[in-house]
């Protein structure tokens, strides 16, 4: 058969040479299939983006001019440029839920009296720490509980601390009112406390229990979610981390990732968001879920708010996943988000209950560093409600998404895009002749799985070989159709070891 021209004529009489370029063969190894992430939340009035807007972050910083300083959505891409820095990411604003209020605290404080009765008798520091950031405010002696307010409030809302998720004001009890910036339930996860650090205590100015705080609560009806997708579109997302936990928009995630996972629509995409709760209420939250196409972190009194754990852990995974999806996320260090203290950290039979409940765990080195443990999904039983370890883990989707995207993209390059003609596998084809056959396809198969091999993706390649089935379509002869059977290779969690000694 004669070689094949797409733009040289046959008959053309024009005495010349012409030489066309073909780059169906061009690819020999696997190509760079870079990740894109998205942050959805809510921004502040300050932000000059309006909500529904696909916006990229491609430095720190942008964000607050974006969404506002404080807002949910500023304060999470902050956190994930500073744990990654490299994969591109994009933000969207959602619309305030209708007739949502915002979450408020209370801080009420007295003071050791003087001997006049009515003012503190020594001054000091008050290790105030406001969403795990430090809020350090210095006390003069002499003054009285309404001067501290006042000075916590100064504080609170100067330009130094712009970046806080809440705003403060007094109230009619001279105590203060804390109250989040972005109105929702997710206002009811933000954290105020003091003397987080050790060695830390009141200052002489207090006294005894002289520090009351009513923590976050209050905040109701957080934004849809639902909403984020008609603007996204059919741009793909690989990490789309979101603060919000309830019911509604959790299901509405979980539902809009499993149509995006589809054959036919190929956008493969991971959620992320986070809980903070005792294990008891995070094993609730994880029993209440059932995707492979969501992963939550279940985190109990940090300081920092659990929006900001989902920032950091998809930083981390967007980076790591995107280099190697097979290599386990584990023991990798999350900055910007500060543990609970020791007392309230889960226990490893806590965190392994958790682990068979949908709900992925950390742990905190020597240092006080923040380090992943298992990252899994929340896929935990099939459709009959039978236990199914199958897409446990988070690798799993992923070595799954880099193999099909690295099929789809060798096929395409290789036989649809150069508009091949299919022939049965007894047609003689000659190089050059736009012709390809079911075993050409099942050769191109081979080749790409062993790449895929020597990545370190999959294993036992000569199962996968004898295993494979291309055949032509019985009824659409326009069509072939492939069996890829690659045993995925697996990450290594647990060495147990026995040890049998001799007296």
């Amino acid at each position: 058969m004669a070689i094949t021209f797409a733009n040289i004529p046959d008959t053309i009489r024009t005495p010349n040479v012409y030489a066309e370029i073909d780059s169906s063969r061009a690819l020999q190894g696997l190509v760079q299939n870079p990740h894109l992430a998205l942050i959805v939340g809510q921004r502040t009035s300050a932000g000059k983006i309006p909500v529904d807007t696909l916006v990229q972050i491609s430095r720190e910083g942008l964000a607050d001019g974006y969404f506002g300083p404080g807002s949910i959505l500023s304060r999470m891409c902050s956190v994930f440029k500073d744990n990654n820095p490299n994969t591109e990411l994009w933000a969207l604003a959602l619309a305030d839920g209708g007739a949502a209020v915002a979450a408020s605290a209370t801080l009420h404080v007295s003071v050791g009296l003087s001997a006049n009765g009515n003012s503190c008798k020594g001054g000091g520091t008050f290790y105030l720490m406001i969403n795990g950031q430090k809020v350090y405010v210095a006390l003069t002696s002499g003054w009285s509980a309404k001067d501290v307010n006042s000075a916590i409030q100064t504080t609170v809302n100067g330009s130094a601390y712009s970046h806080l998720p809440v705003k403060a004001s007094t109230n009619a009890t001279s105590a203060l009112n804390l109250i989040a910036v972005c109105p929702g339930e997710a206002g009811n996860y933000l954290d105020v406390r003091y003397n987080y650090y050790t060695g830390q205590s009141l200052p002489s100015a207090f006294y005894g229990d002289s520090v009351l705080i009513s923590g976050f609560a209050g905040g109701t009806v957080n934004p849809d979610l639902a909403s984020a997708w008609a603007v996204i579109g059919d741009k793909r997302f690989h990490h789309i981390i979101q603060p919000y936990i309830d019911s509604s928009n959790l299901t509405d995630l979980e539902d809009e990732l499993e149509d995006r996972f589809g054959p036919l629509v190929d956008q493969q995409g991971h959620g992320y968001a986070a809980v903070r709760g005792t294990q008891a209420s995070c094993t609730t939250l994880g029993n209440s879920r059932n995707s492979p196409h969501n992963t939550i972190i279940g985190v109990y009194d940090s300081p920092t708010d659990p929006a900001e754990w989902a920032a950091a852990l998809g930083a981390v995974g967007a980076w790591n996943l995107n280099g190697d999806p097979a290599r386990p996320l584990q023991f990798l260090k999350l900055k910007e988000v500060l543990p609970p203290p020791v007392e309230s950290r889960f226990t490893r039979a806590e965190r392994d209950i958790l682990l068979y409940d949908g709900i992925s765990t950390f742990i905190v080195d020597t240092g006080g560093s923040v380090l992943t443990e298992r990252i899994i999904t929340t896929y935990q039983a099939n459709a009959l409600g039978l236990p199914d370890p199958a897409y446990l883990d988070i690798e799993t989707l992923f070595t799954l998404g880099e193999i099909r995207d690295q099929f789809r993209i060798r096929m395409t390059n290789r036989y649809l895009e150069p508009r091949y003609k299919l022939a049965d596998d007894t047609f003689p084809t000659l190089p050059g002749s736009y012709v390809v056959r079911p075993k050409d396809v099942k050769a191109e198969c081979i080749a790409l799985f062993t790449l895929l091999r020597d990545k370190g993706l999959i294993e036992n390649l000569e199962d996968f070989v004898k295993n494979i089935v291309v055949e032509r379509d019985e009824t659409d002869r326009n069509r072939v159709n492939v069996l890829l059977p690659p045993d995925l290779i697996n990450q290594f969690r647990i060495l147990a070891g026995l040890i049998q000694f001799i007296l």
